[in-house]
């Protein structure tokens, strides 16, 4: 998806804000709570400092951009990977059983709520206060 045209952010604009794109150059974090288990994922703008496990971070999940969360990580992982840049591999890229252990590994650390079969509990994705600054900017300026 398009986010950024000669380093400056952009985003498609639309009524249905699930569909819309998240602007700007951005890293993504997997938060873990007490039980190991992951609650939520959080885009950040690439510059923005990584959260701090036990700090409490103002979040705003998609699909309810309207309000603030507070939520507190036991654990942050780093998901965003580079292995491509300016068109050349810069990172060894995984091989297929590695790409298949770790998926599987991922999906059995979700939460049993996050993984029942009969009315799963949604998994949030959110972005930082500093991120949904940019959105909404970005929106009111094309209006």
């Amino acid at each position: 998806q398009l986010v950024e045209v000669n380093g400056s952010p952009c985003l498609k604009l639309t009524e249905d804000e699930e569909k819309m794109t998240i602007p700007g150059t951005k890293t993504i974090y997997r938060l873990y709570d007490a039980d190991g288990h992951p609650f939520m994922d959080l885009m950040a703008l690439e510059e923005e400092p990584s959260p701090s496990v036990g700090q409490e971070l103002a979040v705003r999940v998609l699909g309810r951009l309207g309000e603030t969360s507070k939520v507190v990580a036991t654990t942050v992982e780093p998901l965003h990977r580079t292995y491509f840049r300016d068109g050349q591999v810069c990172e060894p890229l995984p091989s297929l059983p590695e790409v298949r252990s770790h998926a599987q590994v991922s999906l059995n650390l979700l939460s049993p709520a996050h993984r029942r079969l009969h009315q799963p509990q949604p998994y949030p994705v959110a972005v930082t206060e500093r991120l949904h600054g940019l959105l909404t900017e970005l929106r009111q300026a094309s209006q």
